[in-house]
């Protein structure tokens, strides 16, 4: 086969200055190089220059990455596509490998990671050459002489030997009798050590030994295919650590009688940390937004105590007690909002798991509704406690259970407010009672303005409010947040202009909780009286 030259490169990206400095790095480097500045013109200046090897961005205007990738692998060409991909594309790339691109990239682009990506294309493509080589000659060469055919053997040997991906195959006892360069790199073992003395199970575990044994040895032509299907698991070095790999395995027919297996694996460690740290990306923007909500609720604090001081100062210039009493008000207001802002954050940032003890349900709900009296009583609310007599006393952290039905009441109690619903006094019911499938229902109902439909599926998410300026969306995030540390849940129903019922719903708590609880708890918790109806 005639040699071919490999170093020649199209370059697709939007964005000049990476044009620019990729271009010098593989002038450098002794490419041929050409650019595209978009999708398009790349798949022109491809159609007449049929370059090997194409580097192109994932995401551009127009055609992007995946559909450049697309079409070239349509022409049937050997040219090998690497994608350039930015962090949080990790799906995209995915996609782009299931495409048959050769490698991605990520940016910024480093020269090490490139030309690694460049020369594993040059070798797939010389590799899939020499292949079609020997496939069109085939009639030519079953006709050569014995050495000629175990020169082809060898090869294929070597084919396999050298193959990028683990290759392990195994007969139908599970012994392994293929045991790739590859796989000896990646694990630690030596062929010697591995061929003909350790098993499939030895090397992928139990899990990937009961799947050997049921779908890839036992030829049942009933049986859905499992050929092709990947498996997310690990292999273990000869020093005993687990590396994460993503394997396949595909039966070895002869005559409908299964004769072993062969698996492949590629090592998955690159993916893993390049998906960290898209977690971390993430977990950054969240701190950026966090603080950006944080700092905008501070904000209109900060304005509401500045409002009230400039009341206050009036009233001592003026000596009006009306003012002086109007601008401590306001004060005392902000001052108490901002404490709620700082207990929220608390609640929402700190990971911990529910401090159980059995209690009353009842006697929760009732400290909650006294301590919201005067609250619903300057807005100018009914609150009302309907609790069901005779709950049985379950398994809870009472200080989280206790914030969560604060934070529901307070909710309730501005949604009607007067100047907000309509009503001339609005009405807050919290009701306890018994539900079928959880061991405790709490329900805080309203009939104030309600939330729009469209609204419903956004509240419990990151910083949503319909308060406006007034909300910051914690609080309804930490009722989420200690329902599901209990292993509960949140529902809500709502009318617009009629009203919202939030129900918590949480289970009887850890089963050591219910069977050890101490005698002293359940002796205090037995005597205490539940609240009446109304209190």
């Amino acid at each position: 086969m005639a040699e071919t030259n490999l170093h020649r490169v199209l370059l697709v990206d939007d964005e000049e200055g990476i044009r620019k400095v990729v271009s010098i790095a593989l002038k450098d480097a002794g490419y041929e190089v050409w650019t595209a500045e978009n999708g398009e013109q790349g798949l022109d200046i491809f159609r007449r220059q049929q370059p090997p090897l194409v580097l192109t961005d994932i995401k551009m205007p127009g055609i992007d990455g995946i559909e450049v990738l697309r079409r070239i692998k349509a022409m049937e060409t050997d040219s090998e596509v690497i994608i350039i991909t930015g962090h949080g594309e990790m799906e995209l790339a995915i996609s782009a490998l299931q495409l048959e691109a050769s490698d991605f990239i990520t940016k910024p682009i480093h020269d090490e990671a490139l030309f690694i990506s460049l020369k594993r294309a040059e070798e797939k493509i010389f590799l899939k050459r020499q292949l079609r080589d020997y496939t069109e000659n085939l009639e030519q060469k079953v006709q050569e002489a014995t050495a000629e055919i175990q020169r082809i053997s060898d090869f294929q040997a070597n084919l396999i030997d050298n193959s990028l991906d683990g290759i392990v195959a195994g007969n139908k006892e599970g012994e392994i009798v293929i045991f790739n360069s590859s796989a000896q790199l990646l694990t630690g073992y030596s062929e010697e050590e591995v061929v003909d003395k350790l098993s499939l199970g030895d090397i992928y575990g139990p899990e990937v030994e009961e799947k050997w044994r049921t779908n890839w040895c036992e030829l049942n032509r009933n049986a859905v295919e499992e050929a092709g299907t990947y498996l997310d698991t690990t292999i273990r070095t000869r020093e005993g650590e687990q590396i994460p790999i993503r394997l396949t395995g595909v039966r070895l027919l002869q005559a409908d009688q299964v004769m072993g297996c062969v698996t492949f694996f590629q090592d998955l460690r690159d993916i893993r940390r390049l998906e960290k740290q898209l977690v971390q990306s993430e977990r950054m923007a969240a701190i950026g937004q966090t603080s950006a909500t944080i700092a905008h609720a501070i904000k209109n604090i900060v304005g509401g105590l500045k409002g009230g001081m400039f009341v206050v100062n009036k009233g001592f210039e003026l000596s009006n007690q009306d003012y002086l009493q109007n601008g401590w008000d306001m004060v005392q207001r902000n001052v108490s909002k901002i404490s709620s802002l700082a207990m929220d954050l608390l609640t929402y940032s700190k990971e911990r798991k529910p401090e159980y003890r059995l209690a009353q349900v009842n006697e929760v709900a009732g400290e909650v509704v006294d301590l919201m009296k005067a609250r619903a009583e300057e807005f100018k609310v009914n609150l009302i406690l309907d609790a069901t007599d005779g709950l049985e006393p379950v398994a809870m952290d009472v200080s989280g259970i206790h914030q969560c039905l604060v934070n529901l009441v307070s909710n309730a109690i501005d949604a009607c407010w007067p100047e907000i619903c309509g009503h001339e006094r609005g009405q807050v019911v919290v009701r306890t009672c018994r539900h079928p499938d959880w061991a405790v229902c709490v329900e805080v109902e309203d009939n104030g303005c309600g939330i729009e439909e469209g609204d419903k599926e956004k509240i419990f998410t990151t910083f949503f409010s319909t308060k406006g300026a007034d909300g910051t969306g914690l609080g309804l995030m930490n009722v989420q947040k200690i329902a599901r540390e209990h292993q509960g849940r949140m529902e809500v129903e709502s009318v617009l202009n009629k009203g919202s019922l939030f129900r918590l719903l949480l289970p009887s708590g850890p089963a050591e909780e219910r069977q050890n609880g101490s005698e002293s708890d359940l002796r205090e918790n037995a005597s205490l009286e539940p609240p009446s109806a109304g209190a």
